[in-house]
């Protein structure tokens, strides 16, 4: 069937012909109101720590109620102060399977705990032995890049957030401090993370100047345009109305009913005088690098070792990615909040001299104190992405829409809680059983009735990721790991 024209001629050519030229309006589906012609974006979160503590067979990520309007407990508590639980889904239940090393199963990691979960939750293929800490296959977000990325100057961002591995040459933590791996003619080569601000400010607004105002101004005389066209229209078809018989005139008042809609929703768009994308301030010269800390140095917590000022980075890095983001410097990124083993100091986030990893440990103590501080480690990697939810969900298209509306995110943690097969114990941090996956954004229909939990015993973290995959369009199933959480996109 042909396109409507908005256009007198076509309006005023009689009675069969405007029947027969009179489709719905493409704009009057909503399509181009809510931004059909707009990227996609796709970003991945990873926070090194498992999500529980030894001797409990729960945690306080995982909500009791399934479904929308789910209940938040401590670890998810930034959801709920950041206002953005409608647009965040959590994923439960999940495993990533284990083998000894000749045996390792498709998606699974090695038999030994530590960094080995990272590979196959990044990639989704198999871990290859005990010594090899590396991923496999391409990552996520750059499989994301290569479909996305378009003309952006930055085909995806890879930042990270922990400076420094903290323990013994305070080196760069090797392959514990990377998420990024690429395909280059079947060779994985590893991309090392942008862990500076100033050098990730440099990198990405060097040579960038914002579009001018001007532009903006732009699209707003344009949907004045849409809006006088529809003005045309409605008149028009209605001096048709007395020349129609009745089957025609039933459907003109159809079509007029949708028109006078489409005009409501014209009105309610509110195109912005200035757009969204502008240079950020320079953030300066990064915090300098803390000391390492040596296991059980609780004095070196409480000095302020083993920690260099990674709220400020967070916050500086996140900012970063949601204006490249918004000025289509980039599609596509990810952030490790923490590496795997994290010993980050989790004294000056929230007040436990003890790093992240041995918060897992009796670092702090035992019993409800113990989980309330692993579960606080967690939060704090929650508020960070979470806030990038809420950047991405404040900023407004040209359209109306949000950057939100066309962005797919996911939130990875290395370990859940359950049977370490390593040492036989029954319940312990060094597992990769009962993990959890957020996801937030509502490109290609994700979470089209809101944020809910979701249980998927057994299920494998990556299928969260082809999900995410899925929403902005790309049909890929990560590694070795098929099939998607289809509840997602409600």
């Amino acid at each position: 069937m042909p396109r409507f024209r908005l256009s007198r001629r076509s309006l005023l050519r009689g009675t069969a012909g405007f029947a027969m030229a009179l489709p719905a309006l493409e704009i009057m589906s909503g399509t181009a109101h809510a931004g059909a012609d707009i990227p996609k974006r796709y970003f991945v979160g990873f926070a090194g720590t498992s999500t529980s503590f030894p001797t409990f067979d729960y945690d306080l990520l995982k909500p009791d109620a399934l479904g929308a309007g789910y209940d938040i407990k401590r670890a998810l508590q930034p959801i709920a102060d950041l206002g953005i639980r409608d647009e965040v889904s959590v994923v439960t239940d999940l495993e990533i399977p284990w083998g000894e090393e000749g045996s390792i199963p498709a998606g699974g990691r090695h038999i030994g705990w530590h960094a080995h979960s990272t590979a196959p939750l990044i990639s989704g293929v198999r871990s290859i032995s005990g010594s090899n800490e590396s991923a496999n296959g391409a990552t996520s977000e750059v499989i994301a890049a290569e479909r996305l990325g378009g003309d952006t100057l930055h085909p995806f961002l890879n930042y990270r957030v922990q400076a420094a591995y903290y323990r013994g040459s305070n080196g760069d933590g090797g392959d514990r401090g990377r998420i990024t791996y690429r395909d280059e003619g079947g060779s994985i080569i590893p991309v090392d993370p942008i862990q500076s601000p100033r050098l990730a400010y440099e990198s990405l607004f060097t040579g960038f100047v914002p579009p001018d105002p001007a532009d903006a101004a732009a699209a707003l005389s344009a949907l004045r345009r849409r809006r006088s066209a529809v003005d045309l229209v409605l008149e028009d078809a209605q001096s048709l109305m007395t020349r129609l018989g009745t089957a025609d005139k039933e459907r003109m008042e159809r079509h007029l009913d949708e028109l006078r809609d489409l005009e409501r929703r014209l009105d309610e768009v509110s195109a912005p005088t200035e757009g969204a994308c502008e240079l950020l301030p320079d953030p300066g010269e990064d915090p300098p690098i803390g000391g390492s800390v040596e296991n059980g140095d609780t004095g070196g917590y409480e000095s302020g070792g083993a920690y260099s000022d990674e709220e400020a980075r967070a916050t500086v890095l996140t900012d970063l990615m949601a204006m490249a983001f918004t000025c289509d410097l980039s599609r596509s990124g990810s952030m490790m909040y923490t590496m795997a083993q994290c010993f980050l100091n989790a004294n000056p986030l929230f007040g436990a001299a003890s790093d992240i990893h041995e918060l897992g440990h009796y670092g702090v103590g035992g019993g409800e104190v113990g989980l309330n501080a692993v579960s606080d480690g967690v939060a704090w990697h929650v508020k960070h992405w979470g806030r990038l939810v809420e950047k991405l969900r404040d900023t407004q298209e040209l359209d109306g829409s949000s950057l939100l509306d066309h962005t797919a995110m996911v939130m990875l943690f290395e370990g859940g809680w359950g049977f370490d097969p390593e040492s036989g114990d029954a319940l312990s941090v060094h597992s990769s059983e009962n993990m959890a996956v957020l996801i937030a954004g509502r490109a290609g229909g994700l979470n089209a009735i809101g944020g809910q939990h979701i249980s998927r015993p057994g299920g494998h973290p990556a299928q969260v990721v082809n999900s995410a995959l899925q929403a902005v369009g790309i049909d890929h199933e990560m590694g070795e790991v098929s099939g998607t959480v289809d509840e997602l996109f409600g």
